[in-house]
């Protein structure tokens, strides 16, 4: 874990960290979900920050053709790792002090939402399928009808990878008013700025700028974290989320 590279902009009664490649990797993508070497590390990077992983959540991103990449799923004690191995959903949300949320990712954009006066928090997997899906509209609306007002949400968006070096060979929103801002195409790719779509969509959902926080660390070019994209397919860095 880097101290300097944790978020610094929610209150202490909510911890909220990300490992490093220093912690090894939180998810091996070339074995099970939960084998003993990855469930280990996990642990001793919990216990860094006085968390306990047996506490956690590990959530679980699937990705098929019966997927909507919008799904927000509620959790509470009973689906902690000790008792369930893992939730699948595109964000993960508790009022619940004491269960933490568990993502391991390597270039998608984990983002942190928190309501520090109701005193609810979210972990969304706002990668490139959730993006085009609007996660983080469905992320505010969701907290909306628990009775959370936009204004006092907190967000906080991970390392991940950057505008200048994340690009596809497709794009179906070339034409779409919301993305004109944030890609470029370049020698036949698309270059897309994810952390910076997401950021407007949680403005125009009523968040306040002040409150949306992006971690300036580009995974594919930082030597101190995985990228999918940069080569490694297998390793993985993991945000923890939990209300204290």
């Amino acid at each position: 874990m880097i101290k300097a590279d944790q978020p610094t902009c929610f209150p202490d009664d909510v911890a909220v960290v990300v490992s490093s490649k220093n912690d090894n990797t939180m998810l091996d993508r070339s074995r099970s979900f939960h084998d003993a070497p990855a469930i280990r590390d996990r642990a001793q990077f919990c216990e860094q920050v006085s968390l306990r992983y047996d506490h956690c959540v590990f959530q679980l991103i699937q990705y098929d053709d019966n997927q909507t990449y919008c799904h927000v799923v509620e959790v509470n004690e009973s689906d902690v790792t000790a008792e369930r191995e893992e939730v699948a959903g595109d964000g993960l949300f508790t009022t619940i002090q004491g269960v933490g949320l568990f993502l391991p990712v390597a270039d998608c954009v984990a983002t942190v939402v928190y309501d520090p006066v109701l005193r609810y928090i979210a972990l969304l997997h706002l990668g490139r399928h959730a993006t085009y899906a609007d996660l983080s509209t469905c992320a505010v609306t969701y907290f909306t009808e628990k009775g959370s007002r936009p204004n006092d949400l907190i967000v906080w968006m991970s390392p991940s990878a950057k505008r200048e070096t994340y690009w596809v060979d497709n794009f179906d929103f070339e034409n779409d008013p919301k993305w004109q801002n944030y890609y470029e195409k370049n020698d036949g790719k698309y270059y897309l700025d994810l952390p910076g779509y997401n950021q407007q969509r949680f403005i125009e959902n009523g968040v306040q700028p002040a409150n949306i926080h992006i971690s300036g660390i580009n995974t594919m070019t930082n030597p101190d974290y995985f990228s999918h994209r940069g080569g490694d397919a297998k390793g993985r860095i993991a945000v923890v989320a939990m209300i204290r």
